[in-house]
């Protein structure tokens, strides 16, 4: 279910991830791109895939940004023993800049490692 679909490139970074809404403990940002991104919990939950939730996204330190909220939509949602792992759309929101200079970011640093490698 969560194959590889997206149009845009993704990017894998290690953030705090919150959805109040359907949860008060945070999971982690696995991956990111321009329009979707993966977050895993460490419990499972349940998940309306037919509603909107803000998630809130707290970069890793390394990248200088402040949190920053974004409508999202849940497209699959993978159980695991103990964990749960959600495929989300970005939908159009404020946070939505806040976002694509994310994604810069980690397409930069991506860009630095491979030329030092």
């Amino acid at each position: 279910m969560s194959s590889d679909n997206r149009q845009t490139p993704r990017f894998r970074d290690f953030a705090r991830a919150r959805i109040e809404e359907l949860c008060h403990l945070p999971g982690f940002l696995e991956d990111v791109s321009k329009t979707g991104c993966k977050v895993r919990f460490s419990h499972d939950f349940e998940v309306d895939a037919d509603r909107e939730y803000t998630l809130t996204i707290q970069p890793a330190g390394r990248s200088g940004l402040r949190e920053f909220d974004l409508t999202v939509k849940p497209e699959w949602v993978e159980r695991d023993q103990d964990s749960l792992e959600i495929g989300f759309s970005v939908l159009r929101s404020p946070g939505t800049r806040s976002l694509f200079k994310y994604v810069e970011l980690l397409a930069g640093l991506e860009d630095r490692e491979v030329q030092e490698a």
